[in-house]
């Protein structure tokens, strides 16, 4: 082990590392960042340049091997003003192309002997498109032709195609992807392999035992997320009044606009939490997350962090979406009101049952996580392309 960690700094030395978000916990992509940022800056120097909006906080280093080189700003107007200046692609892959940035990067890379660049979600993929001499990393959060397919605007569809294909096909790149399903989809869509990875476990999650089932069902995200906002309105109209079981109903996440909040915490069992530092010990607890999706794409962080805490998830089948169907004890599919109401005022699962499988999950799923000898292996081996 000393000696693959000596090898792994041997050859990961320096790392250029574009992130469209600030690397935080309040949302899983952006945990995922910020903990592979923390993990790889134990054996590699890190130089940083991620977006930040007006109100989000700086990022905090964890140590002196990351370095963080620019936070550019980020807005609706900043995003819009990029669009224009770049109309070649379709915005979501183009709304935090900066050219001045681009010729900083550039800069960079004639002074700097970066072993490669990483490129964080899809709208940072633009980047690696004008720097041919580095290798690049792509991490794909999700599969936009995928979230695009489901609007059904076929004009629409044909930009996000084209846009897609353009920036995932750079010269000298490996991309990686947190479902099999995704992957697959890159590979027929795009004629691009790819490689599959988890996503990180937070301590939090980890450490939350179930240990008293509390008369409580929980719905956890970031609310300014139109899919996930979407679903807890439908529920509030569709579900909420049918259900008979008496419990309380618990909603984590930053985000929630006011509107909403007023309308269904004015119901006596329905609180608002905001965002919450450690929900895990909650979710835990908690008879069921419930995860109400009609729209987006890719592997929904809050499902596998509640499935890793041992608690059911009640969703859809775009909730599971990319997780490995040999969880699907705890997920618990749900199609209509019908559904979710049914399974809301019926389940019970014996707290024994919970802590098996929260022990099971884990075991499984860090065999899947990129900080495995074999995934990071591969994670290396891209260096080499």
């Amino acid at each position: 082990y000393l000696l693959y960690k000596a090898n792994l700094k041997f050859i990961m030395k320096k790392i250029l590392f574009l992130t469209p978000y600030l690397p935080s916990n309040r949302a899983g992509g952006e945990n995922f960042t910020r903990l592979l940022l923390e993990e790889l800056s134990k054996t590699c120097q890190i130089d940083l340049i991620y977006f930040k909006y007006r109100t989000d906080p700086f990022y905090i280093v964890p140590n002196s091997n990351i370095k963080v080189l620019k936070v550019m700003k980020n807005s609706s107007f900043i995003k819009l003003k990029n669009f224009i200046l770049y109309p070649i692609l379709h915005p979501i892959f183009s709304i935090r192309f900066d050219w001045y940035l681009l010729r900083y990067i550039k800069s960079l890379t004639t002074v700097n002997q970066y072993d490669f660049l990483y490129l964080d979600h899809s709208q940072m993929f633009i980047y690696g498109m004008y720097v041919s001499s580095l290798k690049k990393i792509l991490m794909s959060h999700d599969v936009m032709y995928q979230r695009f397919l489901r609007m059904r605007n076929p004009l629409n569809l044909m930009a996000v195609r084209y846009s897609e294909k353009r920036t995932l096909s750079v010269d000298k790149s490996v991309v990686f992807t947190f479902s099999k399903k995704d992957s697959d989809i890159i590979r027929k869509i795009y004629g691009k392999p790819s490689l599959v990875t988890n996503f990180f476990l937070d301590r939090n999650v980890i450490n939350a035992i179930p240990y008293k089932i509390e008369n409580q069902i929980v719905f956890f995200g970031k609310w300014n997320r139109k899919d996930n906002l979407d679903g807890l309105i439908w529920f509030f109209e569709n579900v909420y009044s049918k259900i008979t079981r008496k419990l309380n109903i618990l909603i984590i996440g930053m985000g929630l606009p006011d509107s909403i909040n007023l309308s269904i915490t004015k119901n006596h069992n329905v609180t608002y939490l905001g965002y919450t530092n450690n929900p895990y010990p909650i979710i835990a607890n908690s008879i069921l997350l419930v995860s109400p999706l009609f729209s987006g794409a890719g592997v929904k962080v809050k499902v596998v962090e509640a499935l890793a805490c041992g608690t059911p998830v009640l969703g859809t089948e775009m909730s599971f979406e990319g997780i490995d169907s040999c969880f699907k004890k705890f997920m618990l599919d749900a199609e209509n009101a019908a559904d979710f109401v049914k399974t809301i005022n019926r389940l019970v699962i014996p707290l024994s049952e919970r802590q098996k499988f929260k022990d099971e999950f884990l075991r499984e799923y860090h065999n899947q996580s990129i900080l495995t000898q074999s995934s990071m292996n591969c994670f290396i081996g891209c260096l080499h392309i």
